[in-house]
């Protein structure tokens, strides 16, 4: 079994709000650990001490993902007996891609717009996130441009200027 080093949630499960969080985190950690075999053999105290939950949990978790059909689960069983030795949980791809085709469906397939070249759309939230984006790098921009600012006013020449013309009241200082 591979180690573990990271979990990265793809946008298909996170925004699926048929799915608990746990059977989001569940369904993340099969898809990773099945990239290389195509299925996943982790035990339910693994995922359990990952997701920290009890292997009773995780159990139901996955009856739960294989009732909804994100995932296939084959038992294979010890001869002549009904203890389970190996168990091979497959995740089905395209049911797990559906969940974002559902939400491309409202999209109008004539409007060509830059929206529609992405994988998904992007939601509320989404759009708040590109607008701090850019008000980040705009920010940056006029820090720069404020620091450009400062140098050219040390750069000036004032020996002649009267700062006092920039008082309201410049006769107090006569």
């Amino acid at each position: 079994m591979q180690k573990l080093k990271g979990l990265w949630i793809p946008v298909e499960i996170l925004l699926n709000k048929d799915l608990s969080d746990k059977e989001k985190i569940i369904l993340s950690m099969i898809l990773y650990l099945s990239e290389e075999t195509k299925s996943c053999f982790a035990s339910n105290k693994y995922i359990a001490s990952i997701v920290n939950v009890t292997a009773n949990r995780v159990s139901k978790i996955i009856s739960s993902l294989k009732d909804k059909e994100y995932i296939k689960v084959k038992l294979k069983y010890k001869t002549d007996s009904k203890e389970i030795e190996q168990r091979q949980i497959t995740p089905i791809v395209e049911n797990i891609n559906r969940y974002s085709q559902k939400l491309q469906e409202g999209i109008d397939t004539n409007n060509y717009s830059a929206s529609q070249k992405q994988s998904y759309p992007i939601d509320e939230n989404g759009k708040d996130i590109i607008k701090n984006i850019k008000n980040k790098n705009n920010y940056n921009k006029e820090s720069v441009n404020k620091k450009k600012n400062k140098d050219n006013f040390e750069q000036r020449d004032y020996t002649d200027f009267d700062f006092t013309k920039l008082y309201a009241n410049a006769t107090a200082f006569s």
